[in-house]
Formats: structure tokens, C-alpha cells, sequence
């Protein structure tokens, strides 16, 4: 059941606001932890981008509710008792297309129900697509010149009565359920724009937590959604559309806080996709494509392969990662007495993301998914036995970029180029490898140039062919040292930075110096 701030939550008697800090809060079993059936399970998806077509009408290309359906009818299978979403459901924030998403639910639950009739909670929030997105590129501006008629088909003309028609639910910017016992508290996207890297957060997150002290059983982990990330948790202080900290300072005096969010589109594959510190908090991936440009940002240099982020870099070689019609992710959520279990999926090929996450309980108490201790105990990614590095020389075309306001056009030019070859370096079982650092090595000990390459297949199951394909690299000549020989060193890195040992190339003839003007 939903229930709005403004009323109903007098429901409490539980500890208070400050009982919580520091302490231990619920007791854990000795031993192996519990199995059998979940206190409760729910499954989680966020950024589903249901789209409609360029004319308002059909889906656009890749962004319909097909892959949406066969989740929820997975989590169906499954058994839940709740599904999550964490925003960004309609992409172009159109009213036609939340009800789309609406329809698609409940085809697979109809009346809210399970094929046993057990009832199933939605637990659902806006994203800035939602709140926004018929801005994005004018796009319904385009479609309905007339401001009354646009209007129409706005979600944002009234969040709150469209979500209640939609849905048949009542909405407030922050809401709260009840599941088997377990409390879930969702916050609706409600700054005014999305300003990417550094968002303003979601409003009313710190006052809802201080007005009602009372709501949360001490004794139990609880859920906290919102879209983009609490600052400082989940991939560390750089993690793209985290919030201003609101949610990290609301969320700081309750170490049984479990909190899910989305916004960036990071792969379920990347380790630091779960974070544990005050409180405990996963980015959710993406249900539409997983965002190769954020998911392990190398600055100042960026990917070879990356995409058009913060790192774009208009003289290097290679296109970026594409991952729109797969790397589709979300997880399953099951709560026992003494752990919570987290299921990683990829819903294209249906296959598994990893191991479990295994969160122990009490939280407060034991932190394994603290980054450091997670690398510590992370198994490093290796090449296969006898695997070798080959350097050969070929042509191609920087990407170039035109001109922008005062900053000047880079053309796309034939360059000469060095291509890397090498295999995949999953060899080690548990050891995956997430990118590769590469390293031009002066023999006169000069300064060493460095450069990154996502691994094929960052986003997808071990089990998927992807993974193992033999990996290239091409790298323009007049991106590598200069008039000296110099040798390449390819390392495989896993998500949390730990290295394996580096495959080493032969000795490179040295690059004319380009002439002095």
C-alpha cells in the first residue's frame, strides 16, 4: 500500500530517529547463513526508456516494452512480492508513454495479483525523463505546436493526476509501502533539470526521514529508491548523475538503509555497483542499454572505445562501445533473517550477471561490500596460459569533431596507427576482467603513455561468447612517444582496479618526431 507524507504516519511506536546510529540494530544467526523461502523478494529495474516514435505514435526504434514484459514475467516466475523501478520510465516524460508501461504491468499482473492472487506491489518513481524529457530536443514542441494541445500529453502538466489516473494509486513526491513487513520509501525526481554529473538531488528526502523518526522497525533492513545516486556511495566520489548529498546525509544515521538508484546506466558487472559505508547502496543499471561512457571513467585520458562522455577525445581511432540492444540488466532481491541475496541478470540473453551479492545481516556490523574490502578479496583477471601480444602497424581516420560555439572543428584525418592484439583475459575462474590499461614504455625511460580499452563484452555473462572474443586496440601513432623505441605492456584490470599480470610486446621502432615550425 502507498501512503501519502502528508498523512498516515502515526503508524510507528518503533525506535526513534537517533536510537540508530552506531548501534547494533537486529541480531544475525550464527553459522551458514538461513535458506528456504525469503521473508520477502522483489525485483529491481530502473531507466526502461519506453519511447514513442518521432510522429508521437508506434515506439521508436529499440525503446518498446518487449524486453520490459519478459522481465516482469521473469520476476513473475520468480515469485516476487514487489517489483522496482527506479525512474527514468517514460523517456520522452509523455503521458502515452506511461501508460504504455502501465499497460505492460499489468498484463503480467493483472488487478496487481500473482497467478496465485497474491497481491504485488509496484514501487515505482520519475526519473528527469519522466519529469523532462518532452523537452529534449523540443522534441514534443515538435509534435504539438499548440501549447493547450501539448499540454495534453505532458506528464509534467500534472505529475500527480496523471500518475493517479495511470497507475490508480495516490502519489506524493515521496511514498511509502509496506511489503511482508518490510518498509520501502521512494522519492520522486522533482529538481527542475538534469544537469548530469552533478544533480541537485530530490527534495524533501531529508525532512521526510526527520519528521517521521518513528516509521522504520530497527530491527529490520529498509529500502530507500531514488533515481540518481547518493553522492559518495555507489562508485565512489566520480560516479556520473550522483545527487548534491541529500540522500547521503538522510540516509547516514541508519546502518540497516538499503538504497537503490539508476540515473547513470552502469553495468550490474561493475563491482562497485554495490558500496557499503553508513549505510549500504547499489546503483541499478539500466533495463534499456548499460552506459559504457560511465562505467569506470578514465580521466584525463578516457577510452579508446568510450562513447561521446566527459572523456571524448576527437583524435582517437576506434568508435565507441556500442550497448543499445543488449547489456539489458536488473536484479532480484531476496531477504532472509540473515542476509539479503542480490541476483544480477541480463534480460536479452537471459543469462547471469556474476555471483550473488550475499549481504550479511546485521550490516551495521560486518561490511564486506566496503570498496577496499571488496577489492581485497576480488580475484584479478588473467590471460590464458602462453597468451601473447602482437603489434601491427596499419592506416585509419581519427573521429574528429566539428566546431562548437568558439571551439574550433578537429578534422577526421588517415593517420598511421598501431594495432594491439591480443585475448581475452578471463582465463581465471572469478577473475574478470572489466578493462585493460595499456602502457607505451620509452626504452630510454621517458615518460610513459597511457591508454584504457573497455574488454569486450564488459556488460555481458562470462557465459555469453562476447567475453572471450580476442580483443584489438588501435591507437594513432602521434598519440604514442616520439623518436624513441618504446614497447607496449597490456594489464587486465577487474571493476575494483585490481591488475593482473601484463602481456609485453617486443620493442617498437621509434616515431619520427613531427618537424619544429
Amino acid at each position: 500500500m502507498s501512503t501519502n507524507i502528508s498523512r498516515r504516519w502515526f503508524i510507528g511506536g518503533l525506535a526513534s530517529f537517533g536510537a540508530f546510529g552506531g548501534n547494533r540494530i537486529f541480531q544475525a544467526h550464527a553459522g551458514t547463513f538461513a535458506s528456504g523461502k525469503p521473508n520477502v523478494t522483489f525485483g529491481v529495474v530502473s531507466d526502461v526508456h519506453v519511447r514513442l516514435g518521432p510522429n508521437g505514435e508506434g515506439f521508436a526504434k529499440d525503446h518498446d516494452t518487449a524486453t520490459l514484459i519478459h522481465t516482469f514475467e521473469w520476476f513473475r516466475s520468480k515469485g516476487v512480492d514487489a517489483v522496482m523501478i527506479v525512474g527514468d520510465i517514460a523517456d520522452k516524460g509523455l503521458v502515452d508513454e506511461l501508460q504504455f508501461v502501465a499497460d505492460a504491468w499489468f498484463k503480467v499482473f493483472p488487478d496487481d495479483k500473482a497467478p496465485d492472487g497474491r497481491h504485488v506491489q509496484r514501487l515505482f518513481v520519475y526519473g528527469n525523463h519522466d519529469f523532462e524529457g518532452f523537452n529534449y530536443g523540443g522534441y514534443a514542441k515538435k509534435i504539438w505546436p499548440d501549447d493547450a494541445e501539448r499540454a495534453k500529453h505532458v506528464l509534467r502538466t500534472d505529475q500527480k493526476a496523471n500518475w493517479e489516473k495511470i497507475f490508480h494509486e495516490e502519489y506524493a513526491p515521496v511514498m511509502c509501502w509496506n511489503v511482508n513487513g518490510y518498509t520501502f520509501v521512494g522519492a520522486h525526481w522533482t529538481a527542475d533539470k538534469c544537469k548530469g554529473k552533478e544533480e541537485t538531488g530530490i527534495g524533501g528526502v531529508e525532512e521526510f526521514f526527520s519528521a517521521h523518526p518513528n516509521l522504520l522497525d530497527p530491527k529490520k533492513p529498509f529500502f530507500y529508491f531514488q533515481h540518481p545516486h547518493p553522492k559518495d556511495t555507489c562508485y565512489g566520489s566520480w560516479a556520473w548523475g550522483h545527487d548534491d548529498g541529500r540522500a547521503t546525509r538522510a540516509l547516514t544515521p541508519f546502518p540497516n538503509a538499503i538504497a537503490f538508484s539508476g540515473h547513470s546506466h552502469t553495468t550490474l558487472t561493475h563491482d562497485q555497483s554495490i558500496w557499503q559505508g553508513a549505510f549500504t547502496s547499489l546503483g541499478t543499471s539500466s533495463l534499456r542499454y548499460t552506459g559504457g561512457s560511465y562505467a569506470k571513467i578514465r580521466l584525463p585520458e578516457g577510452y579508446e572505445n568510450g562513447g561521446g562522455d566527459a572523456a571524448f577525445d576527437p583524435y582517437k581511432i576506434m568508435s565507441g562501445y556500442g550497448s543499445t540492444r543488449d547489456g539489458r540488466q536488473g536484479m532480484l532481491v531476496r531477504v532472509y533473517d540473515d542476509h539479503v541475496a542480490f541476483t544480477r541478470r541480463e534480460f536479452v540473453y537471459d543469462q547471469s550477471l556474476g555471483d550473488d551479492w550475499v549481504l550479511p545481516l546485521p550490516a551495521a556490523e560486518s561490511k564486506p561490500f566496503a570498496f577496499a574490502e571488496h577489492a581485497k578479496r576480488s580475484i584479478a583477471p588473467e590471460f590464458p596460459a602462453g597468451a601473447s601480444l602482437i603489434v601491427s602497424r596499419g592506416r585509419g581516420k581519427n573521429r574528429g569533431v566539428p566546431a562548437k560555439g568558439k571551439t574550433p572543428a578537429v578534422p577526421a584525418e588517415e593517420k598511421d596507427v598501431f594495432v594491439l592484439d591480443f585475448p581475452a583475459a578471463n582465463a581465471v575462474k572469478g577473475g574478470r576482467v572489466f578493462d585493460y590499461e595499456i602502457v607505451a614504455v620509452p626504452k630510454d625511460g621517458g615518460k610513459k603513455t597511457r591508454r584504457y580499452l573497455m574488454a569486450d563484452g564488459y556488460n555481458m555473462s562470462t557465459d555469453n561468447p562476447r567475453t572471450w572474443r580476442p580483443q584489438t586496440c588501435r591507437i594513432a601513432a602521434d598519440q604514442l612517444p616520439q623518436g624513441v623505441e618504446f614497447r607496449f605492456a597490456v594489464r587486465p584490470v577487474n571493476s575494483l582496479g585490481k591488475p593482473g599480470r601484463p602481456l609485453v610486446s617486443g620493442w617498437q621502432p621509434a616515431i619520427a618526431a613531427p618537424a619544429k615550425a
